[in-house]
């Protein structure tokens, strides 16, 4: 475990060359949302990182009532270790981490069963991204992708309510 500022200039480019390996359109945008929290990442002896998984503070409110979430980013496994359990072991020490640091967990995913079975689950109401000049937007495309971690006073939270993020430069979910 590392906070971003502890990220030197080698690793930022070891965690680049991983991200480039396991995604087909991660950019520049999805790399700095990464940054600003605590990493989680491994490196096998002599190699690179070959997997990483972080969580930065973010508000996201939750049918009305903010929350100072755990948002987790850039989450990947080098291709040639994918399915060995690493991904699940790192979802695991985040986890522990947003519960310490954080009221819930959130994140965006195409791979809902992957993180079902680590205890997430998926938000079932609407999505909105609240703009800079304050008005509220739809973004219904990421509903059914969106999943929290619920724990302590979060427990409660109602997965079928709206839910909305503020904007950001590349994808605001």
């Amino acid at each position: 475990m590392l906070e971003s500022a502890q990220v030197d200039a080698s690793l930022r480019r070891g965690l680049d060359r991983l991200w480039a390996q396991a995604f087909d359109d991660f950019t520049s945008d999805d790399a700095d949302h990464a940054y600003g929290g605590v990493h989680v990442l491994m490196r096998a002896p002599g190699e690179a990182v070959v997997a990483h998984a972080s969580a930065v503070p973010r508000t996201i409110t939750f049918g009305g009532q903010p929350l100072t979430a755990g948002y987790v980013e850039g989450v990947a496994v080098v291709p040639r270790r994918q399915g060995l359990g690493l991904g699940a072991e790192m979802m695991a020490r985040l986890g522990d981490l947003v519960r310490e640091r954080w009221d819930v967990g959130v994140l965006g995913t195409g791979e809902l069963g992957f993180y079902e079975k680590l205890g997430w689950e998926r938000w079932r109401g609407p999505s909105y991204v609240l703009g800079a000049d304050g008005a509220r937007r739809r973004s219904a495309d990421e509903d059914g992708s969106l999943m929290v971690l619920r724990f302590g006073a979060s427990t409660g939270l109602d997965l079928g309510r709206p839910i909305m993020c503020e904007d950001r430069p590349g994808d605001a979910w």
